[in-house]
């Protein structure tokens, strides 16, 4: 899309294309978009919101479909905290209030979450003093986003006195 003229239709085509290839929000949307019209200032601001208004139109962008779906998959594939999902969510552009709504319903138990995460790593943090794997435990359990409050009913639960003596 160099050198060539922008039209509605040539951007409408381009955007299915990126949508096509992997989710995006409408902040992100706007960006990449933004990105190619400051090299062709004959675009308008109009062209770019009819554009972005017809994929919204199309079910292509749906932010609030955006945020369950990260969510669910986060929660699934890749364990975080809740209020690190939340701050990656917000650094997609999605506003506070979908990002909120996206964690309404949701039924999500960070301290199990964190004990799944601790029984992966125990093995690797074995060699070392209770206080020390604890400490491991806190520090990457803390760099996953979850809350203080889980972290500690975690480490209290999977580091109980009957554990401590299997090591």
């Amino acid at each position: 899309m160099n050198n060539k003229i922008i039209t509605k239709s040539r951007l409408m085509d381009y955007t299915l294309r990126l949508v096509s290839k992997k989710r995006y929000t409408v902040s992100e949307i706007k960006k990449k978009i933004s990105t190619i019209c400051k090299s062709h200032p004959e675009v308008e601001v109009d062209i770019i919101n009819e554009v972005i208004n017809r994929l919204i139109e199309l079910k292509y962008l749906d932010d609030d479909q955006f945020v369950k779906d990260y969510v669910l998959s986060r929660i699934q594939f890749k364990p975080r905290g809740i209020s690190l999902i939340k701050r990656e969510l917000q650094g997609k552009g999605i506003d506070k209030n979908i990002v909120e709504s996206g964690f309404e319903n949701l039924d999500y138990d960070e301290s199990k979450a964190c004990c799944d995460l601790i029984e992966k790593r125990t093995r690797l943090w074995s060699k070392h003093p209770i206080m020390k794997q604890k400490q491991k435990a806190f520090q990457f359990l803390a760099s996953k986003g979850f809350s203080k409050e889980a972290i500690y009913t975690t480490l209290k639960s999977c580091y109980s006195s009957d554990r401590e003596q299997d090591y």
